[in-house]
Parts: C-alpha cells; sequence; structure tokens
C-alpha cells in the first residue's frame, strides 16, 4: 500500500511541477531549430546564431528535467520511508517487493493509465480536444516531419542507400508509361488521382510514405509494421475528401525541390524550360517512379497529382515521352472562387498552427496561405500580397491555363471536370481507353464518388475584361477536352 500510494506522489510530483510541458517544450526547441535549418532564405550566420540559442536552452531544459525527477523521486521515497519508519515494514522488505516483475508490470499498467486517465479529464476541463486539430501531429510527429524535411540531401542519400537494398524489388520497366495529373488547384485533381489510384495497374504515393517519401520502400515498409491500417478524416481542406494512412496524395514534389532548390525563390516558382535536362535527376527520378510502382503488389505504372508540374510540362514531355499528362479543367468563377476561400483558410490556419505552413512547404505546397508563392508563368511575378483580391486569382488562371495551351502537346489529356461530373460514365470510359487501363472498369465503379456541380458562382468584383479572357480561354481548353465514348466497358 505504501508503495502504491509512493508511486502515486511520484505521479502527483512530476504533473504538478510540469514535467510534460517541459518535455514538450524540449520538442519544440529542437523543432524550431530544424525548421530553421531547412529554411533557405537565413544566411549560414543567422542559422548557426539561431541553432546556438537553441542548444543553450535545450541544456538549461535539462537540468529542470533533471531537477524534477529527482524531486519526484525523493516525494516517493519519503512515502515509502514514512512506512518503513513506523515499523510498519523493512526498507528491504519494500525495495524488494517494488523491484519484483508483479509489482513493476502492474504500477507500470497502472500509472500509464492514470496520466491518461487525468490527461483527458484535463482536456474536458478547458474545453477542448488535441483530436479535433487540424493539424493532427502531436510533438514528437512534428519534430520527425522537420527532420525529414530540414535537409533534403539526408533524404537523397537515404534513397541511394534503399535503392541499394531493395535493388532486386526495383524494376526500371516499371517506369515506363507515367500517368501525370496536374492543373492549378481545386480543379478536380485530387479526386481523379483517387479514382485512378484504384486501378490495380496504377501506384501512387500514399500518406504511409510521409515523411520521408523519397525512401517509400524502407519507410513505408517501417510505417507498415507498425500501423497496419487507418481510419479516414476530412482533410484539411474542409473540401468533404477524406483522407487515411493508404489514401494517395501529392508527395512528388519533394523530389523536384531535392534537386531543384533554385526554382523556388522566396515569393515565386519559376518555371522548367524543356532544354533543362539533368542526367543525374532523370535517373534517381526513374528509380523514384519504379520504388513507387513497387509498393503496390501488381501495378506495373507510376500514377502522380501534382499541382505544380503544369510549370514543367516541357521537361516532363522530354524526360518521359512515353508519359500521359492529364489536366482537369474547371469552370474560371467556381475555380477561383474555390481558390480564394482555400487561401484565406490557409492563412487562418497558418496564423493559428505555424507547423501547418512549414508542413506545407516541405512538401512543396506553396499554393495556398502563408506558404503561398505562386508560379510565374509569364515570367511576371504575381504579389503574394493582392492574394486577397479576386483579379489576383483570376490573371493567374489565366495566365495558368494560356501556358497550358501553348505548352501542353499530343501527351495531355484535357479533362472538362464539370461535364465529367454531370455524365460520368462515357468521360471515365473515354480516359480508360486514353490511358490504356487494363481494367477500365474500375473506374466505371466509382461513377458514385462524382456529384454534379453546383451553380457557378458570380465573381461580382471582377474585372470584366478579365472575366472575358478567362471564358474565352476555358471555351478553348474545354473544345480540346476529352469528349465521351459510348463504347461499352467490354470492348
Amino acid at each position: 500500500m505504501f508503495l502504491i500510494a509512493g508511486l502515486a506522489a511520484f505521479l502527483a510530483a512530476i504533473r504538478l511541477m510540469r514535467a510534460a510541458a517541459v518535455g514538450q517544450e524540449v520538442v519544440r526547441t529542437a523543432q524550431d531549430a530544424l525548421a530553421v535549418m531547412a529554411d533557405p532564405d537565413l544566411s549560414e550566420d543567422a542559422k548557426e546564431a539561431a541553432v546556438r540559442r537553441a542548444s543553450i536552452r535545450l541544456v538549461g531544459r535539462f537540468f529542470v528535467i533533471a531537477g524534477i525527477g529527482i524531486a519526484a523521486l525523493a516525494v516517493a521515497g519519503l512515502v515509502v520511508w514514512s512506512g518503513a519508519a513506523a515499523g510498519l515494514y523493512s526498507l528491504e522488505g519494500a525495495v524488494r517487493v517494488g523491484t519484483g516483475w508483479p509489482f513493476i508490470l502492474v504500477s507500470s499498467a497502472s500509472a500509464v493509465a492514470a496520466w491518461i486517465f487525468l490527461d483527458r479529464r484535463a482536456r474536458v476541463a478547458r474545453g477542448s480536444d488535441e483530436d479535433g486539430r487540424e493539424v493532427p501531429y502531436g510533438p514528437l510527429d512534428k519534430a520527425l516531419h522537420n527532420l525529414a524535411f530540414a535537409a533534403p540531401a539526408r533524404q537523397r542519400r537515404l534513397a541511394k542507400v534503399e535503392s541499394r537494398l531493395c535493388r532486386r524489388s526495383i524494376d526500371p520497366a516499371r517506369a515506363a508509361r507515367p500517368v501525370f495529373v496536374t492543373s492549378l488547384p481545386r480543379a478536380g485533381t485530387t479526386i481523379l488521382l483517387q479514382m485512378l489510384a484504384r486501378c490495380p495497374e496504377l501506384a501512387s504515393a500514399t500518406y504511409r510514405h510521409m515523411p520521408f517519401t523519397l525512401a517509400p520502400l524502407l519507410w513505408g515498409g517501417f510505417s507498415s509494421a507498425f500501423q497496419r491500417s487507418s481510419g479516414t478524416a476530412e482533410r484539411a481542406h474542409g473540401d468533404g475528401i477524406e483522407v487515411g494512412l493508404d489514401s494517395p496524395e501529392a508527395f512528388e514534389e519533394m523530389v523536384w525541390l531535392a534537386f531543384w532548390p533554385d526554382h523556388y525563390r522566396r515569393d515565386h516558382i519559376r518555371p522548367w524550360r524543356g532544354d533543362e535536362r539533368d542526367a543525374q535527376f532523370e535517373a534517381f527520378f526513374r528509380t523514384h517512379l519504379a520504388k513507387i510502382v513497387a509498393t503496390k503488389p501488381g501495378a506495373r505504372r507510376y500514377l502522380s497529382k501534382n499541382n505544380a508540374n503544369i510549370a514543367r510540362l516541357p521537361l516532363l514531355k522530354a524526360m518521359h515521352p512515353d508519359a500521359t499528362i492529364v489536366i482537369p479543367l474547371r469552370d474560371p468563377p467556381a475555380q477561383v472562387a474555390s481558390l480564394m476561400r482555400q487561401h484565406a483558410r490557409f492563412s487562418e490556419l497558418h496564423a493559428q498552427e505555424p507547423f501547418a505552413r512549414q508542413y506545407m512547404e516541405g512538401l512543396g505546397h506553396f499554393e495556398f496561405g502563408a506558404a503561398l508563392r505562386p508560379i510565374a508563368f509569364d515570367g511576371s511575378t504575381p504579389d503574394p500580397a493582392e492574394a486577397g483580391e479576386v483579379d489576383f486569382w483570376l490573371r493567374y488562371w489565366i495566365s495558368a491555363y494560356e501556358h497550358v495551351l501553348s505548352n501542353g502537346g499530343d501527351r495531355v489529356i484535357f479533362i472538362d471536370h464539370d461535364t465529367l461530373c454531370r455524365d460520368p460514365v462515357p468521360r471515365l470510359h473515354a480516359l480508360a481507353a486514353a490511358l490504356g487501363l487494363d481494367a477500365p472498369e474500375v473506374l466505371a465503379d466509382q461513377v458514385g464518388t462524382l456529384r454534379p456541380p453546383p451553380p457557378a458562382p458570380t465573381l461580382a468584383d471582377a474585372s470584366p475584361g478579365l472575366m472575358r479572357r478567362a471564358r474565352e480561354l476555358h471555351t478553348e481548353l474545354c473544345r480540346r477536352a476529352l469528349g465521351p465514348d459510348p463504347a461499352p466497358w467490354s470492348a
């Protein structure tokens, strides 16, 4: 009984002295130091100074944690000693029972259960629940992600190690005939990715490969060993699309970030030319494609969704002449309104949760919020400070799709997303035929995934000239879009 009371006193002491808060501060300090090291806009001197300050804080926190531990042990020891001093038992007997396996196992399980119970009680008392956060990562998860994001060169080295260890699983032939889904955000790329990823021959990166996405075989296998299945939850966009560990997602941009840092400027992204060939990158990229395919049993072709790929259409075609690039199109007012909503949503999220911005930038997602770095499609740099205005997004829409129209070529398939949602079956058949899928009926089975689009909003503040140009451009793009194919699936 006195041993149990001593354990309770130990738990009470470390909670009263806020040992968990100090531990979280240690993790945050390390996490912030990693984020500083990964910031391309800081000089080496600034990084060194920041890391030095973090080191000093970590040493100070170490002594605080050590002091809390010593004090908590002293309180527990005092409780146990008091029983022995009262003549109820000997200290030798207490040590013998306390170091026995039965007491260690029962007391450890009881302590963990008590800690979880007290934490939940505290969250309820505060009227909050961490499970409802928009960014569902704890301090250790954040530290792991920042470790992965801090040094792209480290990920490249890990990928090379993986290539040697898993060489028998990597078949270069599986990098043939890749499918790249791309467009401006909010055009229907995610739903199209999810539908295509269910086709047995197509393999895409998934959340299970995070955060070491350049080593999908090693890290995916490690992740699977510890978490074989997961539920789904609505993603941070708040658009009703649910994702889980095995959901496909846009993680390909981390490869480009690791090899082409000069294209990512402080306030914009510079497009790629078709003659910007890099033999080292292309060899790495082809191996990466083959690795992703190897993560899915039975798959033979690579599939990705990467919105930034519209900035490198000429280079993709030069690198992969056998590739197919699928570009969904959406009504300009509807897409612009959605872009503005997401920008406002992520601006608020980034202000509340800085890690959300670090997470997006680490993945190479620079589309919204404080992480916004627009692509300079026509050579001019859009000013992110104007992203709260409708004309900013309307001009951006026009420059993006003028670039797409000029650089598409015969390997690009345009999909009218609005028409696809209204009349999906023949267009899904046509898409399956255009991609040469072995099991086109898999797409037909997903017709219920698509919903007719709501009426397009009216952008009252849009400049009439910009709106007219956007309408004309959208009409021209839809004229080139994939038409319906009424042939039966068995044809």
